[in-house]
């Protein structure tokens, strides 16, 4: 299975322009994320594949030391003045979520929202994710549903009965426009909640709630009524229906088991920082750093640490 990554950076992708439209889907996702977060705290936080921070007010205040890593260097570059004002302790990474530039054991917290459906190879990402995240530590992950309500119905019209299989979903290229160029496919997969399931219970995580979002994501709803509307029938739906798979949005949060560590305290990120090709410590002089194991370098660009390794 291929490791390939969606380059947002290729074609000057403001991921900001795609929510312009989305106000109803952005409101749903954060009233998840803050009942999800409501009683969590911690030390370090990491929220993969962040952008330009639109979920900061979620889950800023829960923890002391979070980091947006995203693909884009461009996007974090082009937001790290807004970010730091709003948000101070805030540090931003460009790195591949297969290669991430981190120690072992470091994060009590993960967030991953939007991404999964670029991930062709989740079992490389789920490991990796094991590998970074502490013991007992909270993770939760946003996937697009395969088998929501209205994929179901249409399926079911085709005579296609594949839909309920627990085999991924590729939206066909031609429908896929999310930070792509002109003739250029993007990566767009649909998972069935029990097959992301496995792939937790495979890598060591248990998951402790299931809640389904945008449920009232249809164009003819949001086009007869308003998004403060919408929110207040999400917010009893998702009260009352997570537990089926209808909603197209689905998040779980999600405990790591794995053999408990002495605990360490990091003070800044360059702590944390290993070199994301072969996991070795940095030394750091200036806005270089260098790997002591392999010898490679990485550069720190207008604020932003680029660990971007294929």
């Amino acid at each position: 299975m291929n490791n390939d990554v969606s380059d947002y950076d290729l074609f000057s992708y403001d991921y900001s322009k795609y929510w312009t439209k989305r106000r109803y889907e952005d409101l749903a996702e954060k009233h998840v994320l803050n009942k999800l977060f409501k009683k969590k705290s911690g030390d370090w936080f990491i929220d993969i594949g962040g952008s330009y921070g639109r979920l900061g007010s979620t889950y800023y205040e829960k923890y002391k030391n979070p980091v947006i890593l995203d693909y884009s260097a461009k996007t974090l570059m082009n937001n790290y003045e807004v970010l730091k004002n709003k948000y101070p302790n805030i540090n931003l990474i460009a790195a591949n979520a297969y290669k991430m530039p981190l120690k072992d054991n470091v994060f009590d917290g993960g967030l991953m929202v939007r991404v999964l459906h670029h991930i062709e190879n989740p079992e490389a990402y789920f490991e990796e994710l094991k590998r970074i995240m502490k013991p007992n530590s909270t993770y939760i992950q946003e996937f697009a549903n395969k088998v929501h309500l209205k994929a179901i119905i249409r399926g079911l019209l085709k005579g296609n009965f594949k839909i309920f299989s627990k085999e991924v979903y590729e939206q066909p290229s031609i429908s896929v426009t999310e930070g792509t160029g002109d003739n250029i496919e993007g990566i767009f997969l649909n998972y069935h909640p029990a097959h992301v399931k496995e792939l937790f219970e495979k890598h060591n995580f248990v998951v402790k709630k299931k809640i389904g979002c945008s449920f009232l994501r249809i164009p003819f709803l949001k086009k007869l009524f308003n998004d403060e509307i919408l929110l207040f029938f999400e917010k009893i739906i998702q009260a009352t229906l997570s537990w089926t798979n209808f909603s197209p949005s689905i998040f779980l949060e999600t405990e790591v088991k794995k053999k408990k560590i002495k605990p360490h305290e990091y003070q800044k990120l360059e702590d944390i920082l290993a070199c994301p090709a072969c996991k070795g410590d940095l030394e750091f002089e200036e806005d270089i750093a260098k790997c002591k194991k392999c010898k490679k370098e990485y550069k720190k660009t207008d604020n932003v640490w680029d660990f971007r390794e294929l």
